[in-house]
Order: structure tokens, then C-alpha cells, then sequence
């Protein structure tokens, strides 16, 4: 699998486009007529679940009828598509399943140990900091006695951590990474450097 970053990633850049086409459709499910009082509705008829429903879209026009059953035509298209990407990437070794144990625990540890991290990272910046006044930097975004610069490096800092432990949640779990992608985060410097 490791040779095949760069098909998987299109593979799912793919997915991901049928995906967020398929949630564009204003309605997904089929076209159902039903008449009441000799007037026509139309309603779509979809599965959730185990079961069957039907929401009401409208009264009866040619035109809606016909925009629904396109809808329908382009909503199995699209989730077929989704389906055969799912078993390419399937046979490229490629697996949706949840973040591995191993991972997990090396996320729990990142968090838990974030704010020696950053005290750390910013003592090497050059920040004349204390692990308290890190501390409440992190917590509150105010202390005494040091410079703006200082704190804003740390501020920087604590952003990098947090959006990279975000980023290698579940939200994030299904893009492969780069060797630079899983460095420790570093923050910009506070003159605008990286």
C-alpha cells in the first residue's frame, strides 16, 4: 500500500466529489405519485433504516415529476460510482475502519501531555516562560511580566497543537500523509517567518 499514496488520494478526492454531489441533490429517493380528492401529489419514497417513508414534495407537475425522477437517475448513479471507488481502493489495501488502537493512544498521550509540549517547543523558540506561566497562556491567553511576542508565540503554538490533534481525529483519519505531514507541529514565529 505504501506505493500507492497518490492513487488512493485521488481515489478518494473522487469519492469525495460524488459525495458531496450526491448531498447536493435536493431530493434522494424516487418519485411517488399519490392522488387524493382527485388532485396529484408527489412525495419521494425512500428507505432509512428499515423502513420505508415518504415526504411530501408538492403538488403534481410535469416538470417536478420530471426533476425528481432525474434527481433519482443521478442520486443511484452517483451512489454507484461511490460503491465501485469503494472497492478500488478496497483491493489497493486501503480501509475506512476507525483509527487503530495504536494511533489512539498516541493521540490521548498528545493531549495529554499538550501544554509540556508547547512549554518545551517555546522554551526552544527562546521564550523566557515558566511551565505556570505557559499554563495560563494556554488556559486563559493572559499573564504578567512577559512580552507580547512571548505570548503570541506561545498562543501560535498552542493553535498548531490543536488543530493538528484536530486534524488527526476522525474527521481527518482517511487522507494519506506525507513524512513533512507527520512532523511535530510547528508554529510561525511571531515576525512571520515559518
Amino acid at each position: 500500500m505504501n506505493n500507492n499514496y497518490p492513487q488512493i488520494q485521488e481515489l478518494l478526492h473522487q469519492r469525495a466529489d460524488f459525495q458531496a454531489r450526491l448531498n447536493l441533490l435536493p431530493y434522494d429517493g424516487n418519485p411517488e405519485i399519490k392522488e387524493r380528492d382527485g388532485k396529484k401529489y408527489l412525495y419521494i419514497r425512500k428507505r432509512i433504516a428499515s423502513r420505508l417513508t415518504s415526504t411530501y414534495v408538492g403538488e403534481y407537475s410535469d416538470e417536478l415529476y420530471q426533476l425528481l425522477l432525474r434527481n433519482a437517475r443521478e442520486g443511484r448513479e452517483l451512489k454507484k460510482n461511490i460503491r465501485r471507488l469503494d472497492k478500488e481502493l478496497a483491493q489497493l489495501g486501503y480501509s475506512d475502519a476507525e483509527i487503530s488502537a495504536r494511533v489512539q493512544l498516541n493521540l490521548d498521550f498528545a493531549r495529554a501531555n499538550m501544554k509540556s509540549n508547547i512549554y518545551d517547543q517555546a522554551v526552544l523558540e527562546g521564550v523566557a516562560t515558566t511551565f505556570p506561566q505557559t499554563e495560563d497562556i494556554i488556559e486563559n491567553g493572559k499573564v504578567s511580566g512577559m512580552s507580547a511576542s512571548d505570548v503570541q508565540k506561545i498562543l501560535n503554538l498552542k493553535h498548531a497543537w490543536r488543530g493538528d490533534l484536530r486534524r488527526r481525529g476522525a474527521e481527518d483519519r482517511h487522507r494519506p500523509r506525507t513524512l513533512q505531514e507527520c512532523a511535530l507541529p510547528r508554529a510561525r514565529r511571531a515576525d512571520g517567518g515559518a
